[in-house]
């Protein structure tokens, strides 16, 4: 009977051979296992990454676009071997006034209604309407750099800001723009005379609030905004050079690796197109995206 329960317990353990094929089986199957799971897992990764830099580069495309739509007409232009892109910010459109309207008798009739383009200019007239998208205060001077521009009908609109010419398509840096009241229309008030140079054929009026910059740096694989600064005659594309070095500055997209703006103006019959091409990159991934923009162009 001794002997039974000693054969009963040599079966009921192990050998050392026998612990060796099962760790010998168990990393063979675990590196099987690795190698059929490392590959999803990579897999899915470089979807997340390529997902990642798809959503940046859409985001900043739909920035640019929305500036875009929102830029003065024909205030578009490119420099800096497509890597910088310019354009005036359009705070609110309107129209005004005009002097004569085709023999009817206005309904405001007083000599300050009206917008004259005579020469010697002008300082003061109504708009057809109230103001809705600008903030502002009746009887409070605008932001400083506010300008009021008519009819401008292409880029030289940046030399006659620069250089506050009148008659000119936009009014000077040094002349503040006010707002007042006047029954169920907004009035505008300029602090000096202006002489616009031409007349709008559809009476357009725009209020600029601000030039705004696009700048790709790809050393620095980084797509920046600059607004709020002058508007000077020769378009910057340093942003450690005036304005930009005195701009408010917001980072659009990081990880890119090239850009090109592309601006082809229209005609008063067709709209100008902008093409916005990203390319965006990450530990091997690639993207690269291309949108073109519509961008009405007739003043």
């Amino acid at each position: 009977m001794r002997g039974t329960g000693r054969i009963r317990r040599r079966r009921a353990g192990a050998t050392l051979i026998e612990l060796v094929v099962v760790l010998a089986i168990t990393a063979i199957l675990a590196g099987g296992m690795a190698v059929f799971l490392t590959k999803p897992m990579e897999g899915y990764r470089d979807l997340t990454r390529r997902a990642r830099l798809v959503e940046m580069a859409e985001g900043a495309l739909r920035r640019i676009a929305r500036d875009g739509r929102r830029a003065l007409p024909n205030s578009l232009r490119v420099a800096g071997g497509g890597t910088a892109l310019e354009m005036l910010h359009v705070a609110e459109g309107m129209k005004y006034r005009r002097e004569e309207e085709g023999g009817v008798t206005p309904v405001h009739v007083g000599d300050t209604d009206w917008l004259t383009f005579a020469i010697g200019g002008d300082d003061q007239w109504n708009l057809l309407g109230t103001l809705q998208a600008l903030s502002f205060s009746y009887g409070v001077a605008l932001p400083a750099g506010t300008r009021v521009a008519i009819h401008p009908t292409g880029p030289g609109v940046y030399a006659d800001a620069a250089l506050g010419s009148s008659p000119g398509t936009i009014t000077p840096a040094g002349t503040s723009v006010t707002v007042l009241p006047d029954g169920d229309e907004d009035q505008l008030r300029l602090s000096s005379l202006f002489e616009f140079q031409f007349e709008s054929p559809r009476q357009r009026l725009y209020v600029v609030d601000t030039p705004v910059t696009y700048l790709c740096d790809t050393g620095a694989e980084t797509l920046t905004r600059f607004d709020a600064y002058p508007i000077v005659q020769g378009q910057p594309t340093a942003p450690g050079v005036a304005p930009l070095s005195g701009a408010s500055s917001a980072l659009v997209a990081k990880r890119v690796t090239a850009c090109t703006f592309t601006w082809q103006p229209g005609t008063p019959q067709r709209s100008g197109v902008l093409s916005v091409e990203l390319t965006l990159a990450e530990a091997g991934e690639q993207i690269r995206l291309l949108h073109q923009i519509h961008v009405e162009n007739a003043p």
